[in-house]
C-alpha cells in the first residue's frame, strides 16, 4: 500500500471535493507520497520532527489522511524546502537496512517532487492537499 497526495477543493457546504481522473490535472504518478510504512518511518520520524516539520509528522496519528488547507499550502511548501535542505541527514537516519542512504535519499527526493507538484497545483487552483 502507498501513501498518496490528493488535491481537493472546498465546496460551499464546507465539505471537500477530491479531484480525480481528468479533473485532477496532474501527470500519472505525481500523487505518490511513499510507501505506507513512511507514515511513521520517514514522514513521522524523530529526524523530521527535529528539523521542525509539522505537516508531514501529522500523518502518524491520522487514520484517514491529513488535510493541508488551502490557506496552509504556502507554509507546506516552505516545509518541503526545509525537508529538502535536510535530506541527507533524514535519509541517513531513516534508511532501511536493505538500502543505501544515497538510494533512500533519492527515493525521498522523488516523493517530495510529487508532493510538491501536488501542493503547487493545489495552490494554483485555490485547493488544498490530502495525504493518505
Amino acid at each position: 500500500m502507498s501513501l498518496s497526495s490528493e488535491v481537493f477543493l472546498v465546496r460551499e457546504d464546507g465539505e471537500i471535493d477530491i479531484l480525480a481522473g481528468e479533473r485532477d490535472g496532474r501527470p500519472d504518478g505525481m500523487d505518490l507520497a511513499g510507501p505506507e510504512s513512511w507514515r511513521t518511518a520517514v514522514w513521522g520520524s524523530r529526524s523530521i520532527r527535529r528539523i521542525g516539520a509539522r505537516f508531514l509528522p501529522a500523518l502518524v496519528g491520522v487514520h484517514h489522511g491529513d488535510v493541508v488547507a488551502p490557506d496552509e499550502i504556502p507554509a507546506f511548501l516552505t516545509e518541503i524546502a526545509l525537508v529538502r535542505n535536510h535530506l541527507v541527514v533524514l535519509a541517513r537516519e531513516t534508511c532501511p537496512p536493505d538500502r543505501t542512504a544515497e538510494y533512500h535519499a533519492g527515493h525521498i527526493a522523488r516523493r517530495l517532487d510529487g508532493i510538491e507538484a501536488s501542493a503547487r497545483y493545489a495552490r494554483r487552483i485555490g485547493g488544498g492537499l490530502l495525504i493518505w
